[in-house]
């Protein structure tokens, strides 16, 4: 039984936001954030939300399908537009798929991968026939703007894939999720709740990401390694049988470090952070949908998906088309 990735979707709010505005923020300018990020712009949902996203990048997914045949949908985000019902929840009701079950998923900027891995076991214990995996972010939430070591970074957006079981092609080749421990919570973002009439705090954490860029960036550099390098040995493969590398868009020296490790050429890696920025759960599934809309990916053709991100967390999906 093959687990595949037939149809990706994908969507952008509609305002774009440029290096030059952002320099009109904080203290900054293009060449900075480019030589540090690689980002040249990034879209910011202002009238779109959450699911206005995931709506839009799932119904490209989902063009030709009958959705009675749709049994699962795995939603990953951290900036739900509501906690109850959930994003997956909402997301089904309003795509109509009657038969699907629905929940959501929290592992940051891995969350695409922790969402494949998800649906792919599911998929095989409950013989279920296709699933939606999606990944929406309004990261632009949850920014601080003030702060212009991570306010230059963040976007909004979502991507989705359609995973479908098909008995007689191999599918999804290997996979590998790992979860490591950040006791000084390098990369976090605090909940704000309203104060309750027995609240003696007179002030709350602002509920904005903090990172600590250096520490970040040495831990993504050694997990994307590692968890690429597990993924290879479990699909019985080397870096040269692989076709395409669709990792997190978080960084540009994050991707260029990947491909010297691996010691393949970056024209295998698919980079789109020039234009979105770092999206969180839903870079990956941006960036794939980018990809497969190229036109150079052929049946056959190995692909690896990288995530990495808060949690700490990290993971890699090997599939073939």
């Amino acid at each position: 039984m093959g687990i595949t990735i037939t149809k990706t979707g994908k969507a952008l709010p509609s305002k774009i936001v440029n290096n030059e505005e952002m320099a009109a923020l904080v203290d900054t300018n293009h060449d900075w954030i480019v030589e540090r990020t690689g980002i040249h712009q990034r879209h910011v949902a202002v009238k779109e939300t959450n699911l206005d996203l995931a709506m839009q990048s799932a119904e490209d997914a989902l063009k030709g399908v009958d959705r009675t045949t749709v049994d699962l949908v795995v939603f990953s985000t951290i900036t739900p537009d509501r906690l109850v019902p959930c994003m997956g929840s909402l997301l089904k009701r309003d795509l109509g798929l009657s038969q699907a079950v629905a929940f959501d998923l929290n592992a940051a900027c891995s969350g695409f991968i922790f969402g494949i891995w998800t649906a792919e076991a599911l998929m095989r214990t409950n013989g279920y026939r296709k699933a939606l995996v999606v990944g929406a972010e309004c990261l632009t939430r949850i920014t601080n703007w003030e702060d212009r070591g991570t306010c230059v970074l963040f976007g909004d957006g979502a991507g989705t894939a359609l995973l479908e079981n098909k008995e007689n092609e191999p599918g999804i080749l290997s996979s590998f999720i790992k979860s490591y421990d950040d006791p000084k919570e390098v990369l976090a973002c605090g909940m704000v709740y309203p104060k309750t009439p027995f609240d003696m705090e007179e002030e709350k954490i602002p509920m904005h990401i903090t990172m600590s860029g250096t520490q970040v960036f040495k831990f993504a550099v050694n997990a994307i390694g590692e968890v690429m390098q597990e993924a290879i040995k479990r699909a019985g493969l080397t870096y040269k049988d692989m076709d395409y590398f669709v990792p997190h868009q978080a960084n540009m020296r994050i991707i260029q470090a990947a491909a010297q490790k691996t010691g393949q050429p970056l024209d295998k890696f698919q980079i789109s952070i020039k234009d979105t920025g770092n999206v969180s759960s839903a870079s990956v599934p941006m960036a794939l949908h980018d990809l497969m809309m190229t036109g150079k990916v052929k049946k056959g053709h190995k692909i690896m998906l990288m995530g990495f991100g808060g949690g700490l967390s990290a993971g890699a999906v090997i599939y073939q088309v």
